[in-house]
Order: C-alpha cells, then structure tokens, then sequence
C-alpha cells in the first residue's frame, strides 16, 4: 500500500485525485482551510505525523491576474513553500509531485515547447511558478515536476464552465483567438498522476491533453456548439482584450517526451471536452425547475 499525503486537495485537480484515488494508495489528504502550505512548521508536522510515500502538490496561487498585484502572495505559495517542501521531502526520503505550468515559457515560440527550452515567463504567476520549479530543483528532492495547462475540471471555476454557463444564459461572446495551446481536462490528468506515481517517474515532463493545437475561441466554439449557440460566439484579438498580466500568444507543449519514456499520453481534448460537457448538461437539466 502506497501512502500518499495531498496538498489541494478540494482544488480542482486535488478534487479529482481524490476521486480517482486506486485502490492501492491510502490517500491522507489536505484541503487549504486544514493545511496552509506556507506555514512550515504545520508542514512539517503533516509529514511527520503521516510519513508518507509520496506528497502530491496540488495547492497553487491561480489568480493570474491578481499576481501582478499581489506577487509577494503568489511567490509564498508557489515558490517558498514549494521550495521548503521539497528540503522536507528531500530529508525524510519522500518522494514528491508538483504541478507548474506553460506560463513558464515566453510564448514566442514556433514549434511546441518542449522540457529544456529556455524559459521566461512574461506575467507574475508565470514566475512565481518558475521559482518553484528551481527551488525543488535545488531542494535534493526526488520530484516528479508536471508542467501542464489550461485546466478544467467537475470542481471549481473553469474558462469551459464560464462558456458553458454563458451559453446557457444567452450571452453574447467574444473570445480571443490568438493565444494557442491546449485545454486538459483534470479527470485525465488526474488519473495520469497516479499512473506515473506507480511507475516511479521522477523529472520534468510536459502533460496535456493530445490533439491538435487550439486557441480559446476554439474551445469556447466547442462549448456553444455543444449548446446549439454558436451564433452568439464571435473572436477577438488579445489587444482588444487586455488583462493585467500578459499572457503567452503560443504556449503548445510537446508531450512526446512522456509518451516515449512512461507510455502515457492524454485523450484528445475535443473528446474529453465532450464527456466534461455532458456532465455540465446534465447538471443543467437536474438543476432545471419542474414545469
């Protein structure tokens, strides 16, 4: 039996995980209100208490937006404490997953980024999660970094969620259509982490969901076609829709490098957004008031 102790775990993908937690694990997991992951001494008590296997990390600052404000808050989360993690790990033998993200990359690229091209990330989150990626590196940990991206997921807020409920509500759209990468559906993620903890993996490897390269119009086109609304879409360019953080115009990530070292590649993102979207429907329909 395999014990795995989960930071985030009531996130979106730590929902997830937990969902799809094999038989062979015993998960012990850790939702923000019962394990602030910046506060080392809690920390440390955790992993002395539960002595675990694995620590899976989960938690993360999100607000892409907001950490151009609040940077000092995004570099505590995503770069101190996943530093202290991995020393703690590192000491008591643990081994230890972590997620970060495209964002570490400029976006400048013309071919899909793959795990030792250069990084430099354009926005605050991006480098609060690059100080993370090099503080595990230092912390003598045995880590498993999955660089992944533009998650959605059953649990939380998502950018298909948010078009999914426009649709339902009739709301004229406009998306951008000139940043590219590709949607991953958690539930797919999530059993991938799992796979790769049973094969021992360790390093850094890009993981998303397979399929053709996508801008956001793309996906949200998917969403409202799934609704039958496609005439309330139209695209935009990212200058008509400025944010407080940049964002990377080309952020596909080559995948190949898990594909030939573990065997695993995700579903195709059109498929896995099809069984995301039946959920959403029918979630619509239970919801809906009798007549």
């Amino acid at each position: 039996m395999t014990r795995v102790v989960l930071l985030g775990a009531k996130g979106m993908l730590g929902t997830d995980l937990v969902a799809t937690t094999p038989d062979s694990v015993q998960m012990v997991p850790f939702g923000r209100s019962e394990l602030d992951v910046t506060d080392s001494n809690a920390v440390t008590r955790v992993l002395d208490e539960a002595r675990p296997d694995w620590v899976v990390n989960a938690s993360a600052y999100t607000q892409v937006d907001r950490a151009e404000t609040e940077y000092a808050t995004a570099l505590a989360v995503n770069g101190t404490a996943v530093t202290l993690l991995g020393q703690l790990c590192a000491t008591r033998r643990v081994r230890l997953v972590h997620f970060s993200t495209d964002y570490v990359f400029r976006g400048d690229a013309t071919r899909p980024y793959q795990e030792d091209d250069p990084v430099d990330p354009l926005n605050a989150y991006g480098r609060s999660k690059l100080a993370g990626e090099h503080g595990l590196a230092g912390s003598g940990a045995r880590s498993l970094v999955l660089r992944t991206q533009w998650l959605y997921g059953l649990g939380g807020t998502s950018f298909p969620r948010t078009m999914w409920n426009r649709a339902l509500k009739r709301s004229p759209t406009r998306v951008v259509d000139d940043q590219r990468g590709r949607p991953t559906y958690t539930v797919d993620l999530a059993r991938a982490v799992w796979q790769l903890i049973g094969h021992d993996a360790h390093g850094v490897y890009h993981i998303a969901s397979a399929g053709e390269q996508a801008s956001w119009f793309d996906v949200a086109t998917a969403v409202f076609a799934a609704a039958g609304v496609t005439s309330l879409l139209s695209a935009c360019a990212t200058a008509d829709y400025p944010t407080a953080a940049p964002r990377p115009a080309y952020s596909v990530m080559d995948t190949s490098r898990l594909a030939r070292e573990t065997g695993i590649t995700l579903p195709a993102w059109r498929p896995a957004l099809e069984q995301f979207l039946k959920v959403l429907a029918a979630e619509s329909r239970s919801a809906a008031p009798a007549h």
